[in-house]
């Protein structure tokens, strides 16, 4: 894996001079630490994985970016062309990543051969986190209930304990803004009904012991593809390594 700076931004990279450059999108206020076990799978060693750490979360500075949906995704779309202008562009977005993953590829067109969405926001109740930043008028605030919050579920276990430690590193007033615009973005179900769009194709992610209930009926009544596993926690990619690369290597695999 190599570490590297662009315009400010941190990016996590792996194997140079594919023709397929896979992006991966972190989930709410997370770093591109989450994608890091990926790259000790076999799914790294023949596809190029880039990870950002998006403006004002990990180690990439605010700065003056407005952190809202479309802002990071203005900004992705910019690292796409700078890095990757001539590879096959696919995403694997986690939790609310997801959007943004969802949001560049309509933005691509036929350059996007795949979104891999982990567990991402489909529905309202995917909100349910994030979205609790239209409840407070100062960020810190929103901040420090957020991080309260995941160190007790942390108390015994290694999965929230290490997103506590990336957690720690973002920016409240970043946190505060791209909260309350997920929740803008969530209603009508938004999420869900921006991937019906999509033209490229798309494959769900996920555990049932994760995922909110209304989202696991949008899956089933809009038929949407997907893979339930069993057993994992809401980042398999960190406990569940090579099964999700397993799985990435055969949906990006039929892309190629």
């Amino acid at each position: 894996m190599q570490l590297s700076i662009f315009k400010n931004i941190l990016i996590r990279s792996s194997a140079d001079n594919t023709d397929m450059a896979l992006w991966c999108l972190p989930g709410f206020a997370d770093s591109g630490t989450a994608f890091s076990a990926l790259h000790h799978t076999v799914f790294a060693n023949s596809t190029r994985i880039i990870t950002p750490d998006l403006p004002g979360f990990g180690s990439s500075p605010v700065n003056n970016h407005s952190c809202t949906i479309k802002a990071y995704v203005a900004t992705l779309l910019e690292l796409i062309n700078e890095l990757t202008p001539d590879e096959k562009i696919g995403f694997i977005g986690h939790s609310v990543g997801s959007i943004i993953a969802v949001e560049a590829a309509l933005n691509l067109g036929d350059r996007c051969i795949g979104v891999f969405s982990i567990e991402g926001n489909l529905t309202e109740e995917d909100a349910y986190f994030s979205g609790q930043a239209v409840n407070f008028i100062k960020p810190q605030e929103f901040k420090n209930l957020f991080t309260d919050k995941i160190w007790a579920k942390g108390k015994n276990n290694d999965i929230f304990r290490t997103y506590f430690s990336g957690l720690k590193q973002a920016d409240p007033t970043a946190m505060w803004h791209f909260g309350k615009d997920v929740k803008r973005y969530s209603q009508d179900d938004q999420p869900g009904r921006k991937v019906m769009e999509l033209g490229c194709p798309f494959l769900y992610f996920w555990c049932l012991d994760n995922t909110p209930i209304a989202s696991q009926k949008f899956l089933d009544s809009n038929k949407i593809n997907n893979v339930q596993i069993t057993g994992t926690s809401h980042w398999p990619m960190i406990d569940a390594p090579e099964l999700t690369a397993k799985h990435l290597l055969k949906f990006f695999e039929k892309q190629k």
